[in-house]
């Protein structure tokens, strides 16, 4: 039996009850909104296809009623947002070419101009200039900027739209399996968190697990499932303790990476006593940030890798959205008119969804195959899949003023 994959455009907020990915993953979740997906079933359907009791898909269609994934009328149950099967992800891919040439095309053109900006971070003597694009351009302006340029024409709902619990993010699916052999290389997606003054972020595709920030940092914060059995109040204790802890190491990281950024590379002891770190600490950081590929190890000193923007670098990246703005705009607005004509056979677009919250999941597409151009065209940095299951990416740390 298929399933369903469920990802959104926004923010999640708490792993509670009201999380999309918390309730979506539960067991037999997948294979419940695959079914509804298809056709509109009542519980005593669902129960008899799923195998399992109907007090069983009650529980189900509960959580995910919750955060509005499902909806029921006249006794039947449906899935009740966009989601994408093999053969739409197939019509995306294909027709998403044409506009993604066309965006690639016009930011070629002030490749130069945009470059000489570029030069200009605080990180450009040590982070080589196709890094600096794939973040500034290829997520920072034509992911984040462009998202919120399509909010305020009011084509997108990315982030805005309110969901239960308080969350604001829109909610997609598509069959599992479906975008098999369309990812690699559709560098597209961006996890970010904050921690203190610093934000953590990666970017890249979707075809493995990122061994970046803060994806690794997530994954430390989840909980064990070995304190299930624990009373509910040490587990939360637990977890205080572990955010805490969390998010006093990721300061001390973004405070090693924006000193390497002000003052240059050096040596790890001298970086550690900069920073207030015994020796044996210091080591094992630039130890751990090598191995993450966050800074390089040469003739004995550190340097920097991946990009860090320091607060004074917003004035830059600002001057980039400027220069390449008129082209987005152009190519993003203009191409939601599609969702009338070459994509009209999408299944969210036939079911009648809200054009605004697909209009997201076809920016990614446009964005994700015009960044892949650029970067197998050289102006972009094509990450390298290293390890077994991993994806290709980026990463970076931004410094927030004051």
């Amino acid at each position: 039996m298929g399933r369903v994959v469920v990802y959104i455009c926004g923010d999640a907020g708490p792993y509670d009850e009201y999380n999309p990915f918390k309730v979506a993953r539960q067991e037999h979740a997948p294979e419940l909104l695959y079914l509804l997906n298809r056709e509109p079933l009542t519980v005593e359907e669902l129960s008899g296809r799923l195998g399992v009791s109907a007090e069983e898909v009650g529980r189900l269609l509960e959580g995910l009623s919750r955060v509005g994934a499902v909806s029921e009328e006249g006794g039947r149950w449906r899935a009740s947002f966009p989601i994408f099967t093999r053969e739409d992800l197939r019509l995306l891919s294909e027709r998403a070419r044409k506009p993604a040439a066309e965006l690639a095309r016009r930011v070629m053109e002030v490749r130069e101009e945009v470059e000489e900006l570029l030069s200009r971070l605080s990180c450009a003597g040590q982070v080589e200039v196709g890094k600096l694009a794939l973040a500034v351009v290829g997520c920072y302006a034509l992911d984040w900027r462009a998202l919120e340029l399509l909010n305020e024409r009011g084509l997108s709902l990315c982030g805005r739209k309110l969901q239960p619990g308080g969350r604001r993010y829109v909610l997609l699916g598509r069959e599992e399996g479906a975008e098999e052999g369309l990812l690699d290389r559709m560098y597209w997606g961006s996890h970010s968190e904050t921690f203190g003054r610093f934000t953590f972020t990666s970017f890249g595709d979707h075809t493995g697990f990122r061994y970046a920030f803060p994806d690794v940092a997530w994954c430390i914060g989840a909980a064990p499932a070995e304190l299930g059995e624990l009373p509910g109040w040490y587990r939360a204790k637990v977890a205080e303790v572990r955010s805490a802890l969390l998010t006093h190491f990721m300061v001390e990281v973004g405070r090693l990476l924006t000193t390497l950024c002000r003052e240059g590379p050096m040596g790890a002891e001298p970086l550690g006593e900069g920073l207030g770190l015994e020796k044996g600490q210091a080591e094992s950081l630039v130890g751990l940030l090598a191995d993450m590929r966050y800074v390089r190890l040469t003739g004995g000193r550190v340097a920097l890798n991946y990009p860090v923007f320091t607060a004074g670098d917003r004035g830059v990246v600002e001057g980039v959205w400027r220069v390449l703005s008129g082209a987005v705009e152009e190519v993003a607005c203009g191409y939601f008119e599609a969702l009338r004509s070459e994509l009209a056979e999408l299944s969210p677009v036939r079911k009648g969804f809200d054009p605004r919250e697909i209009y997201t999941d076809v920016w990614h597409w446009v964005f994700g195959w015009a960044n892949r151009l650029m970067a197998e065209s050289g102006f972009f940095y094509d990450p390298p899949r290293e390890r077994e299951g991993e994806a290709r990416y980026i990463a970076w740390v931004e410094e927030a003023p004051g």
